[in-house]
């Protein structure tokens, strides 16, 4: 793994973590356990310390989960769901990067020196300022650089955070993600055009040669309005709609395009088993663990299946994977997780011990 991988991360007041501390990540790391122990939460922070490398990235990145999470919510009704306590701030601190939001309550002062905004869509002013806040506000810190902004312009209907993604692209890795849900096909397609960029689409077909013998390569189509994609098919004239072929295929594609899409990168995977079939897993696994490792890419990837778990165990032949089982300690009511080495995965999962968090 190069410099920028994350080896350590800790997590304090966001969503369901007060105080979490992990480390000795490898390239490829699995995360376990059962529902509601923070498994997509962790995700999160991952992704926000590796996407930010200014406040403005921290901002535009937790605005975009927000949106993901609360998707079928009224932008005026969403929530300020990440922060577990609004008289503490939000810490996400890696071996890389140091991220961190505050609320601040109106009456309060900023840091000295803070950038505050006034924002409005004709007119964008940024002044130094130390005054006292007017309205309840959050503000992003991400390393040196800081950002104040009322909570109400995260959720008002005028674009104040689409025009800052706009006037400011994220600086820091490339990182990338895979929902529980099946891949929308014009993600897919993103995805794909960087593996062409790359010359790899024979990596691809190869790949999908090994899920399905039956499958040649994957082709697009430019429509008048967008990309669809295509399956060549053995003993087929024409290529079939990838749509046809099920969510299997639909997500297998998405992850091995999606690993060269973050080439020095990170991408993240949540609940990676989903739409694949338990058969398939120990082909999918060694797959990640060749490309990640030739894409020089290193991923986050959270399951619920213990046939999953016992597949990357079998395919982690030279320790470049790392697995971390969450759960609730109930004698401090909070939420932590403990690294398994290979050795120590492999003796619970052949003993029938305690696996997922059960």
């Amino acid at each position: 793994m190069t410099n920028n991988a994350l080896t350590e991360i800790t997590i304090k007041n966001f969503k369901c973590f007060t105080d979490l501390h992990l480390e000795g990540f490898e390239r490829v790391n699995l995360i376990g356990g059962k529902n509601n122990v923070g498994k997509t939460a962790f995700l999160e922070a991952v992704e926000l310390n590796v996407s930010s490398s200014k406040a403005n990235d921290l901002l535009h990145t937790i605005y975009q989960i927000m949106r993901r999470r609360q998707q079928n919510i009224r932008l005026i009704d969403m929530e300020l769901d990440f922060i577990t306590h609004l008289d503490k701030a939000v810490l996400i601190s890696s071996n890389t990067n140091k991220c961190s939001v505050k609320y601040l309550e109106e009456g309060e002062t900023p840091l000295q020196n803070t950038i505050f905004d006034k924002f409005d869509m004709d007119d964008h002013e940024k002044i130094e300022s130390s005054s006292i806040i007017a309205d309840p506000s959050l503000e992003f810190i991400v390393n040196e650089n800081h950002r104040i902004l009322p909570v109400e312009r995260i959720f008002e209907r005028r674009g104040y955070i689409s025009l800052l993604s706009r006037r400011e692209n994220n600086s820091l890795m490339k990182t990338n993600i895979i929902s529980p849900t099946t891949s929308n096909e014009q993600d897919i397609a993103i995805f794909y055009g960087a593996l062409v960029d790359l010359n790899k689409e024979s990596f691809l077909n190869e790949s999908l040669q090994l899920f399905d013998e039956n499958i040649i390569s994957l082709k697009q189509k430019a429509t008048e309005k967008d990309i669809v994609l295509k399956i060549e098919i053995k003993d087929r004239k024409r290529p079939v709609l990838l749509s046809s072929l099920g969510d299997g295929i639909n997500r297998f594609i998405a992850i091995l395009c999606a690993i060269w899409a973050s080439q020095d990168g990170f991408l993240l995977i949540d609940e990676i088993e989903n739409g694949i079939h338990y058969t398939n897993y120990p082909k999918l696994w060694k797959i990640i663990f060749q490309a990640s490792k030739d894409a020089n890419c290193q991923l986050f990837i959270t399951t619920h299946s213990k046939e999953c778990i016992q597949a990357f165990n079998d395919a982690n032949i030279s320790n470049e994977g790392a697995y971390f089982e969450f759960y609730k300690n109930l004698k401090k009511n909070k939420i932590t997780a403990h690294k398994r080495d290979k050795q120590q995965l492999d003796y619970a999962l052949s003993n029938d011990r305690r696996v997922r968090g059960e």
